[in-house]
């Protein structure tokens, strides 16, 4: 007796055998200031008082203001 049951390929499976991999998104240029920000408030500050503010001293945007003023200065 010859067996007949056949199952259905699964999503995303391509003929070849390989399967699409989706591409890598790339986060926001904001996000990634955030982050850097983030970054610069733990090395300036330290993790553990970081940790424990609700409020930061230096803002977002105040750290932005200051870093693009920075910026403009050596140029």
């Amino acid at each position: 007796m010859r067996i007949t049951i056949q199952t259905a390929p699964r999503i995303g499976d391509r003929p070849n055998g390989r399967r699409r991999r989706r591409k890598k998104k790339n986060p926001e240029p904001l996000t990634a200031l955030r982050v850097e920000w983030l970054e610069w408030l733990v090395t300036e500050y330290g993790a553990e008082p970081v940790g424990d503010w609700a409020e930061p001293p230096v803002t977002f945007a105040q750290w932005r203001a200051l870093r693009e003023l920075a910026a403009h200065e050596a140029a």
